[in-house]
């Protein structure tokens, strides 16, 4: 199983933790067959098992994240696929840091193409895009000529 399916899975985990409100260990086997994978490698298996710590641990605090970015909207309003994908995002970007911001925005809104609204995959990526160029290091400008 690649990265990106791996990534999928953990997604739909994270969405039927929302619908379900409540961690189900079985999940992980039924959404293999759903995506039509015979075993998660191990490494995709790690990476999915940091994702759901992640968000069991931090829950609340990835959802203050994220709402401080969602302009005009409460985060109880937003789609729980957008909110699943959002939450993965916010988990790869900042907890696991396994992958470049790039790599993780670019990555969400493919997720919102496939399972995500119309509109979803622009919101997405307007959200992600304002967290980082916010919470990015600023880099120390050195000027071009000194005045002594």
């Amino acid at each position: 199983m690649s990265r990106r399916r791996a990534r999928e899975v953990a997604m739909c985990l994270l969405y039927e933790r929302e619908i379900n409100l409540e961690p189900a260990e079985d999940t992980i086997k039924e959404m293999s067959d759903v995506l039509h994978s015979d075993r998660l490698e191990e490494k995709n298996r790690g990476y999915i098992d940091d994702v759901l710590a992640a968000f069991e641990q931090s829950r609340e605090e990835i959802d203050a994240s994220i709402s401080k970015f969602c302009v005009s909207w409460k985060i109880e309003r937003l789609s729980r696929v957008d909110i699943s994908i959002l939450r993965l995002a916010v988990i790869e970007m900042y907890y696991l840091r396994r992958e470049s911001y790039k790599v993780c925005i670019n990555e969400a809104v493919e997720l919102a193409k496939k399972y995500g609204m119309e509109k979803s995959p622009r919101f997405i990526n307007g959200v992600l895009g304002a967290m980082v160029a916010e919470n990015e290091p600023v880099r120390e400008v050195q000027p071009c000529i000194s005045v002594e």
